[in-house]
C-alpha cells in the first residue's frame, strides 16, 4: 500500500512503526530475540519511519497514560509537525491502537482510514481481546472509510459501517520470474508462519500417506513441533523474501493448511496469490476467502477426508494451467488492489486526474 501511495503522487509518507497492543506472554521471549525483516522496502522513495517505544500494557486501564507521559512525546511530535506541513494530510491505520486513536483526535487532516486485515480481536485472549474489540469499533466509526481483505471481515464490519469496501490481498506480481519447468518441482511445500492457525494433524496425515514426497515448510515457528513427526517433513525455517521465490520454484503444489475456526474465517491468505503467480497449483483448507475458490486445476480444497494418493496423481496430470497466468498477475497486483484506496483518498480535485504530474504542485501525505 505504501509503494502505490509512493507511485501516485504522495510525496511524503510517514510510516509509524506497529508496537505491541496486548498484554506480553512467555512466549513472546523467543520472538524478542529472533532477527525481524525490514517492514518497508528501501527502494521507495518519501518514506520516513518512525518507530515508538511502548510499555506492552496497552489493554490495562491508563496504559494510554504511561505510554503518552514517558514514550510517545517524541512521536507526537513528529506526527504534528508531518500533519501540519502538509496540505492534504491522508491517515491510514493499519492495525486499531490507542496511538492511532491519539493521531484521529488530534492530527490536523483532511481524509482518513482503516485497512481491516483481520479479524483482530481473535489473535488476542482475555482482557487483550475485550480491549481490541473496543478499540476496532472505536477507529472504524470515527474514519472516513473502513476497507476489510475478506468477504467474512466486510460481512462482519458492515452491522458498524454499512460502507465498508472490500479490497482483497495481493502480489509484487510484476517482480517475479517465470514458473519454473516441471522437471524442476519435486516437494509439497508451504511458505508462511507456522502459528495457532496452522493444521498439524493435516500436514502430518498428509505425510504418512505420500512417505516418498517431501513435505517442505519455509517460515518461522510459534508453537512446539507436535513429537514423533514423520521423516519426510523438512524444515527449511525462515528466509529473506528474495529467497522466496527460489523455494516455490521447486513446488510441485502449495499448501495452505490452515484450521477452520473464527481467526482464520476472515483470511484472505497472501500465500495463495504467491503460489499461484508461479503456476503452482494449490491444496488449501476451506477457510475464510478460500472457500470461494476451487477448480480442478488450480485450487483444490483439503480435509482430514481426503485420499491423498488420488489426490497427488490428479495434481501430477493436470498442472495449472499458465495461458491465463499474466491475467491474473495483472488483475491482483497491489497497485491495481489499491486504486480504490488510493482514489478515495486523493483530494477531491484530483480523483478524476489520477496522474503523477497532476499531482505533483500539491503536497500530499500520507
Amino acid at each position: 500500500m505504501v509503494e502505490a501511495f509512493s507511485q501516485s503522487g504522495f510525496d511524503a509518507i510517514l510510516w509509524v512503526d506497529p508496537y505491541p497492543t496486548r498484554l506480553p506472554k512467555f512466549s513472546d521471549i523467543q520472538r524478542f530475540w529472533q532477527k525481524k525483516s525490514p517492514v518497508i522496502n528501501d527502494s521507495v522513495a518519501h518514506i520516513e519511519l518512525l518507530k515508538p517505544s511502548a510499555v506492552p500494557i496497552e489493554p490495562l486501564p491508563m496504559s494510554s497514560v504511561i505510554n503518552h507521559a514517558f514514550l510517545w512525546r517524541h512521536t507526537r511530535e513528529r506526527l504534528q509537525r508531518f500533519a501540519a506541513a502538509a496540505e492534504h494530510c491522508v491517515i491510514g491505520v493499519g492495525r486499531p491502537s490507542q496511538l492511532a486513536e491519539w493521531a484521529l483526535e488530534r492530527l490536523p487532516h483532511t481524509h482518513s482510514f482503516i485497512d481491516v486485515l483481520d479479524n483482530f480481536p481473535e489473535f488476542y485472549s482475555g482482557v487483550s481481546r475485550l480491549a481490541m474489540q473496543r478499540r476496532m469499533t472505536a477507529i472504524c466509526a470515527r474514519v472516513d472509510d473502513v476497507y476489510c481483505s475478506s468477504t467474512a471481515l466486510k460481512k462482519y464490519i458492515q452491522p458498524l459501517r454499512p460502507d465498508a469496501l472490500t479490497v482483497l490481498n495481493g502480489y509484487f506480481s510484476s517482480e517475479i520470474p517465470e514458473p519454473s519447468p516441471y522437471s524442476k518441482r519435486k516437494y509439497i511445500g508451504y511458505v508462511g508462519s507456522i502459528a495457532k492457525w496452522f493444521d498439524w494433524p493435516l500436514v502430518i496425515s498428509i505425510a504418512k500417506a505420500l512417505p516418498n514426497n517431501t513435505i517442505r515448510l519455509i517460515g518461522p515457528e510459534f508453537i512446539p513441533r507436535p513429537s514423533g513427526l514423520p521423516r519426510n517433513i523438512e524444515f527449511i525455517g525462515e528466509v529473506p523474501h528474495t529467497q522466496v521465490a527460489e523455494f516455490i520454484q521447486e513446488f510441485i503444489v502449495g499448501l495452505i493448511p490452515f484450521r477452520i475456526d473464527k481467526l482464520t474465517a476472515a483470511v484472505d491468505p497472501i500465500k495463495y496469490y504467491e503460489y499461484r503467480c508461479f503456476g503452482i497449483p494449490v491444496w488449501s483448507t476451506n477457510f475464510g476467502e478460500m472457500q470461494y475458490r476451487e477448480d480442478s486445476n488450480s485450487v483444490m480444497h483439503i480435509d482430514s477426508n481426503t485420499d491423498w494418493n488420488a489426490l497427488l496423481n490428479t495434481t501430477l496430470s493436470s498442472p495449472a494451467p499458465v495461458t491465463d497466468l499474466e491475467n491474473f498477475k495483472n488483475e491482483i497486483s497491489w497497485n491495481n488492489r489499491f486504486k480504490p484506496v488510493i482514489e478515495r483518498s486523493l483530494r477531491p480535485s484530483n480523483r478524476l486526474n489520477n496522474s503523477t504530474s497532476a499531482l505533483e504542485p500539491d503536497r500530499d501525505s500520507l
